[in-house]
């Protein structure tokens, strides 16, 4: 090694004292190598820090990842577990409320709906979309059969003359039988049909007076009689509330009342038991 200046020259020689194109750098760097080293290995080191960190926080993202998707899983299954819970909940409440419809339907001497599926979802309960199905196709069938099926006051009123064998009204003397209930009204009041079906007479008929006869399926039909009004015709298709007459007093009255009865395949029946669901 030369030194020209503040340069020194440096010479490569091999084994067998060859060398390549020497080359110069200052004299500055040779003093100083080692501070150069020191300062290279602290690079070297910081670089290696900074990679270790790297790859442990990667790991412990990935950690993380893995900790959170399993946390997912659990909270979607305890989800899915709690709904699958209140949704059972929910058509064991149905269930019950349409087990009171049947009974309420058998004791007026109704067919029941199939019986509903509660059993099935005491032992298992199948899938959200499968329950739904059943119960708006049941419920469908059930308010058709309740549609037609005459429940509730034709007028809200007193009844002051029950079904069954009573004093004639007229002398208070002989026994006769009164097909229906007698509800009192004013002149005039409203009357309304008790469920859905066809208007199958409009007209004054006999001691009935002026008289609306509906026919409802399922067997029933409804005779709203002694009516000063009637608001429908023959053939006239109503729904259960509809307005169909107004309280009067004519044919074989004794003053302003609803004779109301309620017919089931051919025969007279006593209306109170289709007054209340009780």
């Amino acid at each position: 090694m030369s030194k020209r200046k503040d340069k020194t020259t440096v010479i490569f020689l091999d084994q067998n004292q060859n060398y390549n194109q020497p080359f110069q750098i200052k004299t500055y760097y040779i003093r100083h190598w080692k501070k150069f080293a020191m300062l290279l290995l602290a690079f070297v080191c910081l670089l290696l820090g900074v990679i270790m960190h790297l790859v442990k926080t990667k790991a412990q993202m990935q950690r993380a990842n893995k900790d959170l998707a399993m946390l997912l899983e659990k909270q979607k299954s305890e989800a899915v577990l709690l709904d699958t819970a209140t949704i059972k909940k929910h058509y064991l409440s149905i269930d019950d409320k349409l087990k009171t419809i049947n009974k309420y339907l058998k004791a007026r001497g109704l067919k029941p709906m199939p019986k509903s599926q509660g059993g099935e979802l005491d032992a298992e309960l199948g899938s959200t979309e499968e329950i739904g199905s059943f119960y708006e196709e049941y419920l469908k069938r059930m308010i058709r059969l309740v549609g037609f099926t005459p429940m509730g006051y034709p007028h809200k009123g007193r009844i002051s003359s029950n079904f069954g064998h009573r004093a004639n009204p007229f002398t208070g003397e002989s026994i006769e039988r009164h097909k229906g209930l007698d509800i009192k009204g004013n002149h005039g009041e409203v009357v309304k049909t008790t469920a859905n079906g066809k208007v199958k007479f409009a007209n004054r008929k006999g001691g009935y007076g002026n008289v609306v006869i509906i026919e409802h399926g399922n067997g029933f039909e409804t005779y709203y009689g002694h009516l000063s009004k009637i608001s429908v015709k023959q053939g006239q298709k109503v729904a259960a509330g509809d307005i169909i007459g107004r309280i009067g007093s004519t044919g074989r009255s004794t003053g302003p009342h609803l004779h109301y009865e309620v017919h089931r395949n051919g025969k007279i029946v006593n209306p109170k038991s289709y007054l209340t669901i009780e």
